[in-house]
């Protein structure tokens, strides 16, 4: 046990806690579906698009069309929404902050607990200022499929997994998380998420006495 019960770093997924990316995700493949296609994605489609990587998205989206294109053609297609992507980012503002978000990182960082937060598309960075919440983040980690992202954050920030917590969505970062001895806090749907250590439905649900005490409790 630390003889000063203090966590020291929260490290965050990004997705669907700082801002709503699934709908920021599936707004890019509409548009996407539009340029290839001529004809948009259905609405009641939103739901299957909920944190799939990009070559999952594309599937979802050729299965809908049943295209079946050439490898080579699916990276330029690829390319071609993340195009459409960054074009709907450059759109956000504060007011498309979840809920509760601000007050969160404003808490950690009262506490001087340092904050990263997981960057897989190379745009965090630049939605955080758009949002205003890059100057409450200590680090931005460039993910990859090599490495486990929340072992290169406690890295970067120089600190001991066992002395912090992870925030993420999906059960793969939950895994991720318990595996650098970190308390796992898991924001999204509870049966994905049964694994975490302390499951809220949104990131709006989360205090940092709560957070702290759960970190706490697991020393």
């Amino acid at each position: 046990m630390k003889g000063c019960l203090i966590m020291d770093g929260a490290i965050f997924s990004f997705n669907n806690i700082f801002i709503n990316t699934n709908k920021l995700s599936f707004t890019a493949w509409q548009r996407f579906a539009m340029y290839e296609f001529g004809i948009g994605l259905p609405g009641k489609l939103a739901s299957q698009f909920d944190n799939p990587t990009p070559s999952q998205g594309l599937s979802l989206v050729l299965a809908h069309f049943n295209a079946n294109p050439a490898p080579s053609e699916r990276a330029s297609m690829i390319a071609e929404w993340q195009k459409f992507l960054n074009e709907e980012a450059d759109s956000l503002s504060e007011k498309d902050q979840l809920p509760g978000i601000k007050r969160l990182l404003l808490n950690l960082y009262d506490h001087y607990v340092k904050i990263a937060v997981l960057d897989p598309n190379g745009d965090v960075q630049n939605v955080l200022k758009q949002i205003g919440l890059d100057n409450y983040v200590d680090s931005i980690v460039k993910t990859n499929d090599k490495e486990n992202p929340y072992l290169t954050a406690v890295n970067q920030l120089n600190l001991v997994g066992a002395n912090c917590i992870g925030v993420g969505t999906t059960a793969h970062d939950i895994e991720n998380i318990h595996h650098i001895n970190a308390i796992a806090i898991g924001v999204g749907d509870a049966t994905t998420l049964a694994n975490a250590d302390y499951q809220v439905v949104q990131v709006g649900d989360l205090r940092y006495p709560m957070l702290q005490k759960i970190w706490e409790d697991k020393q």
